[in-house]
């Protein structure tokens, strides 16, 4: 495990994104995760302070997405400052809703579900990847987000199984 973190941490990759991993591929929780995390970088003698790019990040949604803040360009917005400042989806959603905060706007989201709910009609044997690919990629729901409809789904089936059997 230590080697894991110090090996991405050797190649530069960020707190956010190793903790991320280590939920991903290790199965830890984020809490878990992070204090690992904290307990390899003292050891090694890692700052851990948290840097934060909030307000360059601001500052270039501004230059950016003034003139048309919308649920697709929030979604876009996410997609360049995971890209440009290294950070969590979660982190890039906060510095969107941040940025809406000062346009003085009701932040601007997609209700997903009605798509969702569509693409279960289309698919009706569809499987989990599928699913996971479609929500990240087509609507831009984060993993987490789109393993809960997926969890959803899961219940719905159970419960009509249930119902049919009583």
């Amino acid at each position: 495990m230590n080697t894991n973190i110090i090996a991405l941490h050797d190649e530069d990759v960020s707190r956010d994104l190793i903790i991320i991993a280590m939920v991903n591929d290790d199965g830890m929780t984020i809490n878990k995760a992070t204090k690992e995390y904290a307990k390899v970088a003292k050891k090694e003698g890692w700052t851990t302070a948290l840097v934060s790019h909030k307000d360059a990040a601001l500052e270039y949604l501004a230059e950016e997405y003034d003139d048309n803040w919308t649920p697709a360009t929030v979604a876009s917005a996410v997609v360049d400052l995971v890209d440009r400042y290294k950070v969590a989806e979660s982190t890039a959603r906060d510095y969107c809703k941040a940025y809406s905060k000062e346009l003085k706007v009701d932040h601007p989201v997609a209700d997903p579900r009605e798509a969702i709910f569509d693409w279960f009609i289309a698919n009706p044997n569809p499987l989990k990847d599928e699913f996971i690919e479609y929500a990240t990629d087509t609507l831009g729901r984060s993993r987490s987000n789109a393993n809960e409809y997926w969890k959803g789904f899961e219940l719905h089936i159970a419960l009509l199984a249930a119902s049919h059997k009583a």
